[in-house]
């Protein structure tokens, strides 16, 4: 019979939680976290900033301001601002916005591995 005790794997798990925090714990890990979050965090809030949201355009937004300068009374319907505004009212546009910025945050996160910042 195998015995599953809870105190080999309750000892498993603080050993990695221990390692873990002692690698994060390192100057040019945490720099490159940090960067990571840092841009998750600025495009994420630049995106839900320009005005597309769940009940349509905010008012005095980005959005706004390019809705009447550029279609004035009248949006074409299948365009990229009809496309973005029915997206943000689905609920489609964050999780879209959520995968684009942490893409570019892995990006610049690998910029800082490669410039070796934090060492």
């Amino acid at each position: 019979m195998i015995s599953f005790g809870t105190e080999d794997g309750l000892s498993w798990y603080q050993d990695l939680a221990s390692s873990l925090m002692k690698w994060l714990a390192q100057p040019h890990i945490m720099a490159i976290v940090i960067a990571w979050a840092v841009t998750f965090t600025i495009v994420c809030s630049l995106i839900l900033a320009l005005g597309f949201g769940p009940v349509g355009i905010g008012a005095g937004t980005l959005a706004t301001v390019f809705q009447s300068y550029m279609y004035g009374a009248f949006t074409p319907a299948g365009g990229i601002f009809a496309t973005l505004t029915s997206m943000a009212m689905l609920g489609s546009l964050m999780p879209a916005a959520a995968i684009f910025a942490a893409f570019l945050a892995s990006g610049v996160a690998i910029i800082f591995w490669a410039c070796d910042v934090g060492r």
